[in-house]
């Protein structure tokens, strides 16, 4: 059994998992953090007490993060959901609690419950992309997270794939998640039907990632251009990775992995076409198993993976 905390910009969810990565309790707090840290601190720690009263064994809680933290683990640096800069979370959680208490990057905590029990189970190397509104990543080579020195080795979403027409939210232009993204895939499509492009979005005045893919699946050319273009850069992202670390095997979660095969197969084939050695060294590529309950899972297991 483990305690998991998955701490988002909306809500604070909590969980007792079990060894088979089954949620068996949960608990979960609205984020105030518009009352600022302490507030959200005080939550935490009522949060964390409920659940050690229903699994009072347990001597530590994980934390998953949606932010960057320091390269020791103890620091939240930038958690930009929150308004977060340079908070001692570890450090004054543990000062109000009896758990030890380790932090994680909130996509590394699903990528570790992907390798815990899910789709990347039973391999020591694999690398994790979150779809969303951003993309995030985790990576593990021989059953550890990869951190870095900085806390900043999974940064998927800010690797630098081409010039965009948009900058990124980090105040860099090219980054991934501006190619592979949700709101990528929404502000490509807005661009074109402004553009004079002609397609059957132009008829939803807010259309969503979801209707994108529906479209595309349905023969709209310029839905099908926005999704082949999306998997076009993510393909090329995971050949760049692989060629550099040579994972066994890359998970794709977050909201667009519901496309499915769809999404899927474009991807391999893009991989394919950008490695190196695409013969003797394709990773497999998968859909992540776990969807909203990834982050308690992944963070209830950190223990095992640092």
């Amino acid at each position: 059994m483990g305690i998991g905390i998955d701490l988002g910009g909306t809500a604070i969810k909590g969980g007792i998992v079990d060894q088979l990565g089954v949620i068996r309790e949960e608990r979960m707090l609205r984020t105030q953090s518009q009352l600022g840290y302490a507030q959200v601190l005080d939550d935490l720690v009522l949060l964390i007490k409920e659940l050690q009263q229903l699994s009072p064994a347990e001597t530590a809680v994980g934390i998953g993060i949606p932010g960057i933290l320091s390269g020791d683990g103890t620091t939240v640096v930038s958690c930009p959901n929150l308004n977060w800069q340079n908070r001692a979370l570890k450090q004054d959680l543990e000062r109000l609690l009896t758990l030890e208490v380790l932090l994680v990057n909130d996509a590394t905590a699903a990528c570790i419950a992907e390798a815990a029990f899910g789709s990347t189970r039973g391999r020591s190397s694999s690398v994790m992309l979150t779809l969303g509104t951003g993309v995030g990543g985790g990576v593990i080579i021989n059953d550890r997270v990869i951190s870095g020195a900085h806390g900043v080795a999974s940064e998927i979403g800010h690797m630098i794939m081409a010039e965009n027409f948009y900058n990124c939210n980090c105040g860099k232009n090219g980054c991934l998640e501006t190619f592979a993204s949700a709101t990528a895939l929404i502000r490509y499509c807005r661009k074109q039907l402004a553009e004079g492009v002609e397609s059957d979005l132009k008829a939803a005045e807010n259309f969503d990632a979801r209707r994108i893919f529906e479209a595309a699946k349905a023969g709209d050319s310029l839905a099908l251009a926005a999704v082949n273009r999306l998997a076009r850069y993510l393909g090329w992202a995971i050949a760049n990775i692989s060629d550099l670390i040579d994972p066994e095997i890359f998970t794709i979660g977050g909201g667009l992995s519901g496309a499915g095969e769809f999404l899927l197969e474009r991807v391999k084939t893009e991989t394919k076409s950008r490695l190196t050695y695409p013969a003797s060294a394709m990773p497999e590529i998968v859909l992540a198993t776990f969807r909203n309950e990834a982050g308690m899972i992944g963070a209830a297991n950190l223990c095992h993976f640092i």
